[in-house]
């Protein structure tokens, strides 16, 4: 309890929300404090650098300095099991798929599908479903993370059209999105809702899967009916664009003095030739001045020093180890689907698990490669840690001001879960939820609401929870903003290829593509977890 008798409980039962009226300050100062972190929780405003991870740090801050909830309530909120669980899952994710990306295998496989001087057309739908399935097992941030900057750099290196990058671009970020709602390892939001509600990896994974499919390949059709113009015009057949002036400028100091800098003269020879064939195409070149211009070659020139290797290049003890990568992740799926023998009490834990196959992951290389482990924990995204923690606390305090539940409360009668005119006002909820608080903060604060939604009597299935994982996690494929994994993207196009993702380029595809995906997935999502166990 804290001093102002109201009880807080992030995460469990929705009986200890709200069991008496809060104080008027509570009401007054718990909202303004939720809604002045709002903004840099979900906006990332350049204008006010602070980043997502700290203003949900500074909002859970102020929310106990403020004693809207108390200092012994932050233990009880972050010390809560579904909590940890969500944490240690993505701990443990994040350390594994370092391991997979230093050993190329992710990289090997993404090289071998973009393939050499294949139409984009060929490649687009191959990229599209590589990143769907990663975000399956990786998460979609970790997706967008390894896959970006290497097929971005493979497009630099093949010097592909400059109109291709936008589809490309856009596949990724879309697909990793869909592909991340079929797994409890997909995304942040999945890993909470499943250890929250209680939803076994089975009943997640076969409620979701057959809509992840469907919405990939839906998202994937749309993308080349689209940009039809981009992907099947052949080579010569695009209008001529004009030359940025950071070329034209080139192209004067070239003329006036062409010996003056004779590596900027062979660029604006190469860019010239490009040009003059009618067919301009994306460079290391492309950048502001001659200094980014060596910069971007000296950092193409480093590349043979961390090429992939081929596996008959590799030592038995890097082949030792590859092999238990892939059977440790293995082992790891399936200690999470099957149910324990009679004789366990103890179920697997959807944290301890994936941690656990991490630590042993680190004691393996150690011992086989005689690296050290702090590598791996290095490489693991603190950041994204404690913004959870942060949003757990920070929420928190909104729900102790009870706004939410007294909105939740006045809708919820008309959001029955067993009539369709229900659900679909529960989409719409959640889809407006999500792009106004963002996926993972709008299901940290209804979670524990979803039981209410079954009329008269509590749900006791996972439906409430398979939907508000499909609905939010596609709903982030509505903007640019709607999701981390898409402004990933949208970096590592503008750091590797000096290209704007910009809000407008992105909404050409992405909210007609998520609603056309989240209503054609939902009757897969319902009757299968209708009838899960």
């Amino acid at each position: 309890m804290s001093g102002n008798g109201t009880d807080i409980h992030t995460g469990g039962d929705d009986d200890t929300f709200c069991k008496n009226d809060p104080h008027l300050y509570v009401q007054i100062f718990g909202t303004i404090i939720f809604f002045l972190a709002w903004p840099l929780v979900v906006l990332d405003t350049k204008y006010f650098p602070l980043g997502r991870p700290a203003a949900a740090l500074v909002g859970a801050a102020f929310m106990v300095i403020f004693n809207i909830i108390s200092q012994d309530e932050i233990y009880e909120i972050e010390g809560k099991m579904g909590n940890l669980q969500a944490l240690f899952l993505l701990v443990g994710m994040m350390t594994m798929s370092y391991y997979f990306d230093r050993e190329g295998l992710l990289r090997m496989v993404a090289l071998y599908i973009f393939g050499e001087g294949k139409p984009m057309k060929a490649v687009l739908w191959r990229v599209c479903l590589l990143a769907g399935v990663m975000a399956a097992f990786i998460t979609n941030d970790a997706t967008a993370l390894v896959l970006s900057p290497l097929l971005f750099k493979e497009f630099i290196r093949q010097g592909r059209p400059k109109r291709e990058l936008l589809p490309l671009a856009l596949g990724i970020a879309t697909s990793a999105n869909i592909g991340s709602s079929s797994t409890i390892f997909g995304n942040p939001q999945n890993a909470f809702i499943s250890s929250a509600a209680g939803i076994p990896l089975i009943d997640f994974f076969t409620a979701l899967l057959p809509a992840a499919i469907l919405g990939l390949a839906i998202s994937i059709g749309m993308l080349h009916l689209i940009f039809i113009r981009e992907l099947f015009l052949q080579k010569g057949d695009e209008d001529e664009e004009e030359p940025p002036p950071e070329k034209v400028e080139m192209e004067r100091v070239a003329q006036t003095n062409p010996s003056a800098d004779p590596y900027l003269s062979s660029q604006i020879a190469e860019e010239r030739d490009r040009m003059q064939d009618g067919n301009p195409r994306l460079t290391p070149s492309g950048s502001r001045h001659s200094m980014k211009v060596k910069e971007a070659q000296e950092a193409e020139n480093e590349e043979p020093v961390n090429r992939i290797k081929p596996f008959k290049e590799r030592t038995w003890k890097e082949l030792i180890f590859a092999g238990w990568l892939c059977f440790i992740m293995l082992f790891v799926v399936v200690l999470l689907t099957i149910p324990p023998p009679p004789t366990v009490k103890s179920k697997f834990n959807l944290g301890l698990i994936p941690l656990g196959a991490s630590i042993l992951t680190m004691l393996v290389d150690s011992i086989i490669n005689r690296k050290y482990a702090f590598d791996a924990m290095a490489r693991v995204d603190w950041t994204v840690v404690l913004m959870f923690m942060g949003l757990f606390a920070w929420i928190g305090g909104f729900q102790n001001t009870c706004i939410p539940k007294r909105i939740f409360d006045g809708l919820a009668e008309y959001m029955n879960l067993h009539t369709f005119g229900g659900v679909i006002l529960f989409t719409v909820f959640v889809i407006i939820g999500a792009n106004i608080f963002s996926n993972v903060p709008l299901t940290i604060l209804i979670i524990d609401r979803l039981p209410d939604l079954c009329g008269d009597e509590k749900c006791t299935g996972p439906l409430g929870g398979l939907i508000l994982s499909w609905v939010a996690t596609i709903s982030g494929n509505t903007s640019l903003i709607g999701s981390i994994c898409n402004l990933i993207v949208a970096e590592k196009a503008r750091s590797t290829l000096n290209y704007q993702l910009t809000f407008l380029r992105y909404a050409r595809f992405g909210l007609a593509s998520a609603l056309l995906v989240i209503y054609c997935g939902l009757p897969f999502v319902y009757f299968l977890g209708r009838y899960a166990t």
